[in-house]
């Protein structure tokens, strides 16, 4: 067997990029992933490709509180033409979202694709479920640390809870957008929440994969986060 070969079996993950401010003497716009991300897909056996968005600007949403741009037929072919390429998609944090990402996550719900959601990507699963987030103005979840953590309780007989291996967890928090069991309820299955009861991570059982988390497991360490990526990329092989 040779190495080209070898690859043919490693699942193809794509993960829509983020666009970054452009800065005042910077000549150029840039898009960008996470390399963390892109590190623990490769370590899991996998290989990472970005989504580019498909529409024809430079002027792309710069919150998250939901974009109002509306995709074109045409751009929203074009993006559903790069998720044709893939056997998973990520969605991964960042400050802001915009409409391409959320137009990928319906595209890969309506496909069956394992779907993995991380912060922001929590939102945009939500936003094409059909549902949405809310800002939290109190800040008391956004702490940019490496180090700080909080407890969340994991429900039992989840995707998470088997990923975890525990009842409860300390997790990271960096994050300013929140989902209380409201939003998610009518849509997903919750499958932990933080100690003051907002929803920390929910997942879609009809599905074959689908699972969102508003903390950051790509800088967490740990044993759970090989579990976490390892068991997404052996969904993405099936």
């Amino acid at each position: 067997m040779n190495r080209t070969e070898s690859f043919k079996r490693k699942p193809v993950i794509g993960i829509p990029c983020k666009v970054r401010d452009k800065d005042e003497n910077d000549l150029w716009h840039r898009m960008e992933v996470v390399d963390e991300i892109r590190y623990f897909i490769i370590r899991s056996g996998g290989i990472a490709i970005m989504l580019m968005p498909s529409e024809m600007t430079f002027d792309f949403n710069k919150s998250d509180l939901g974009d109002e741009t509306i995709l074109t037929k045409e751009e929203i072919a074009d993006l559903h033409r790069q998720v044709d390429l893939c056997d998973g998609i990520l969605l991964q944090g960042g400050d802001y979202s915009c409409s391409y990402e959320v137009e990928i996550a319906k595209y890969a719900l309506e496909k069956n694709l394992p779907l993995l959601g991380i912060c922001a990507g929590f939102n945009n699963i939500l936003r094409a479920l059909g549902s949405n987030v809310y800002e939290d103005f109190s800040r008391t979840h956004s702490r940019y640390s490496r180090d700080y953590r909080h407890e969340i309780r994991i429900e039992k007989d989840t995707l998470l809870h088997q990923i975890m291996e525990a009842d409860t967890y300390m997790v990271n928090s960096l994050h300013t957008m929140i989902a209380d069991k409201e939003r998610v309820e009518p849509y997903a299955k919750i499958s932990a929440c933080s100690y003051d009861g907002l929803v920390e991570s929910f997942e879609v059982p009809e599905k074959k994969f689908v699972l969102a988390v508003k903390w950051h497991p790509e800088i967490m360490e740990e044993e759970y986060t090989d579990r976490l990526f390892g068991m997404y990329i052996k969904a993405c092989l099936k």
